[in-house]
């Protein structure tokens, strides 16, 4: 009896999943919004350095990422009063997001000002923390494009890890763009093909 009582329920959390993805639209804007807010970071650390402007504790970066993080609550408040009922794939990736954000920013600040972390590693740190969060998000998808987009995260860390220095900031750009920026473009496109039919 419990072999079946567990057999019901697994089948029942599937099906609440797939009900889930369907209602569930990622319009991939807000995955456009913080790749360029990361690129245009990323550069203009690397034009200071080069130019050897005076940075006071990475006032390019508090700017640029709390304008990130009031996007995100702005967007997260007005799709609330949107939808009326969010859905589990909905509240899962949301937790997701949510949570990787906070720990990217707390390696970004605090462990990079503390001096846990040294600023070469930054990136690398936060790479294998997007990989974790496209991987989750790929199987709320239902999608193994979104996937294996870990995997691209995941070998950009190693590479970085390896190869430290000027070029992290190259690299993670390269990276954003490809892995963050294109792939929300993607998911931009097909949520408006979804929107119309």
């Amino acid at each position: 009896m419990d072999e079946k009582k567990a057999l019901e329920e697994i089948s029942y959390i599937k099906e609440i999943m797939q009900d889930s993805r369907k209602a569930f639209v990622d319009n991939g804007v807000g995955y456009i919004i913080w790749g360029v807010i990361i690129v245009l970071g990323l550069m203009s650390s690397y034009f200071m350095i080069i130019n050897r402007i005076e940075n006071s504790y990475g006032l390019n970066w508090i700017v640029l990422i709390a304008f990130g993080w009031g996007y995100s609550f702005f967007m997260g408040i007005r799709h609330k009063k949107r939808q009326r009922s969010t859905t589990l794939a909905g509240k899962i990736l949301a937790a997701v997001w949510f949570s990787s954000g906070i720990a990217m920013t707390i390696i970004g600040f605090i462990g990079s000002t503390s001096g846990g972390v040294k600023g070469v590693f930054v990136s690398p740190v936060i790479s294998v923390i997007l990989g974790i969060a496209y991987f989750v998000s790929g199987v709320v998808y239902g999608s193994r494009w979104i996937t294996l987009l870990s995997i691209g995260w995941w070998a950009g860390a190693t590479l970085m890890f390896y190869w430290p220095g000027m070029q992290v900031l190259w690299i993670m750009s390269l990276m954003m763009i490809l892995f963050q920026v294109l792939p929300g473009i993607i998911l931009y496109q097909r949520a408006k093909e979804e929107l119309a039919i």
